[in-house]
């Protein structure tokens, strides 16, 4: 039997109001701070990745590089005084704060590839799949993570 409660909040069309997911932030102790958490965030995803490629469950690397790229995208994003809680924002402020429209994309795509890993695939462990991970890792995510890193040090 459905409940009063979860006709309300599931079964019918809603109107919401989101607050805006970007704010101007000083490039002083603030932006450090989070570029400095984003930094951190970015590593740990990206060594969970570099564990998952050759495990049981591979295809992970998806998931977890993504969360790795998307960090380091943040860390860029705060030196240059933005602090943005969305996922099309960042790929948008790439294009367009960052002027790299290629970053966007890449990004934009691995957000695609973590959306079919995470709801939409048929994951296997195989050694296709482990292959597939490399070279994601390889290909994709660690040049992405190197490029952003240029960028940071040109914006210090």
């Amino acid at each position: 039997m459905v409940d009063t409660e979860f006709t309300e909040k599931c079964m019918k069309a809603r109107t919401i109001t989101i607050p805006p997911t970007v704010a101007a932030i000083s490039r002083g102790e603030l932006a450090k701070s989070l570029a400095e958490q984003h930094q951190n965030n970015s590593e740990y995803f990206i060594e969970g990745a570099k564990n998952l490629v050759n495990s049981n469950t591979p295809l992970l690397v998806i998931l977890v590089g993504y969360f790795a790229m998307e960090h380091k995208a943040h860390q860029l994003l705060a030196l240059k005084g933005y602090k943005i809680e969305s996922h099309i924002c960042i790929q948008m402020a790439l294009s367009r704060i960052v002027e790299r429209k290629d970053l966007a994309r890449k990004l934009s795509e691995m957000f695609e590839s973590r959306q079919n890993v995470g709801y939409r695939m048929f994951l296997q462990n195989n050694e296709e799949g482990k292959r597939l991970a490399d070279k994601i890792m390889k290909e994709e995510i660690i040049p992405f993570l190197e490029e952003i890193d240029k960028l940071i040090q040109e914006a210090k």
